[in-house]
């Protein structure tokens, strides 16, 4: 079975500019901690701050990362008005001058159509461009064009080939997309479950708690492994501790039955009020339900909810790696 998180994994990957960040290039730094903060003050060259006006006098000099900067202020609006085709302009720019994050996000525009008619030939071959600098969402982005058949002929291998490479710099879309092929099986590559547990595990340890939450599900449902109660639980409350909501819906579940853990009211109930307070709807229908079928009593709903206001007056849940698990 495909699990939600994985059938959305060709999305635009939501969390690029922290993986970017993260990157070991010099000339991302400034660009990257501007990007992910939202700052306007952050240094752009040595001694020059960040501003629209400091990134148009660096740009007229011909900086690819000044040309990078205007066109991410004018894709979103951000001290000028929203212009995809001004956009466009400067990251064309930028990314003729050879600037890996132009030449994707411009591959990224043209697979849009946003500025420009879309045309997904020339999507792939920014994507290539950016991919051949190591760059990681391009490199996810063109192995999911060969694995799609958008702007490319449809390559299993080449998407692998692309995949793989964006994966080991921990890029979550493919990491998340290797665990699906392997989970599923995709053309010629047979399912291997072991792999999938690998490839989704690193996800989760890199800031995609659905990974988590699947792993949760998987090993619950026992239907690509040996079923295994406990080892879901743990996956789940991974999840759950890192504000997944569907994850702490699940872990709740666990601990009314008893599955995997032992069986607590207390617990549960923290649990569905975290996940009904993170917006998850049926948590809502549960902490009524219940109380109102005697699963829970008022007075361990009540010290659920104690609980549970303790975790969200946390500045952060704690997050954990999980311990060591054989292969299934």
């Amino acid at each position: 079975m495909r699990y939600k998180h994985l059938a959305s994994a060709g999305l635009e990957q939501r969390t690029r500019f922290f993986s970017r960040w993260l990157l070991p290039a010099n000339s991302r730094i400034a660009f990257g901690l501007w990007l992910v903060l939202g700052l306007v003050a952050t240094p752009l060259l040595a001694g020059q701050p960040m501003t629209v006006e400091a990134a148009r006098a660096a740009a007229e000099k011909g900086n690819p990362q000044a040309l990078y900067f205007l066109g991410k202020c004018y894709s979103r609006g951000e001290g000028v008005p929203q212009d995809d085709a001004r956009a466009v302009e400067y990251l064309r720019k930028s990314a003729e001058k050879g600037y890996a994050f132009a030449q994707n996000d411009l591959g990224a525009f043209y697979a849009r159509g946003r500025g420009v008619k879309q045309d997904l030939a020339e999507a792939a071959r920014w994507y290539r461009k950016a991919a051949d600098q190591s760059d990681a969402l391009a490199q996810y982005s063109l192995g999911r064009a060969y694995a799609q058949g958008r702007g490319v002929s449809t390559n299993l291998d080449e998407a692998l080939k692309w995949y793989r490479k964006a994966a080991k710099q921990n890029q979550i879309d493919a990491l998340l997309s290797l665990g699906d092929i392997y989970l599923n099986g995709y053309g010629t590559v047979k399912a291997e479950p072991g792999q999938a547990c690998i490839w989704l595990e690193k996800a989760g340890n890199h800031g995609a708690p659905s990974a988590f939450n699947s792993l949760g599900e998987l090993f619950e449902q026992g239907t690509h492994v040996q079923r295994d109660f406990v080892r879901a639980a743990r996956y789940y409350e991974l999840a759950a501790e890192k504000g997944h909501a569907e994850a702490q819906m699940n872990l709740a579940r666990m601990y009314l039955q008893g599955s995997g853990v032992k069986r607590d009211g207390v617990i549960a109930y923290k649990w569905l009020s975290l996940a009904a307070r993170n917006g998850y709807g049926p948590a809502n229908l549960s902490l009524q339900a219940v109380i109102e079928n005697g699963t829970v009593s008022p007075e361990q709903a009540d010290e659920g909810v104690r609980l549970a206001d303790r975790c969200r007056q946390r500045a952060a849940m704690p997050q954990r790696s999980p311990k060591p698990l054989p292969s299934p």
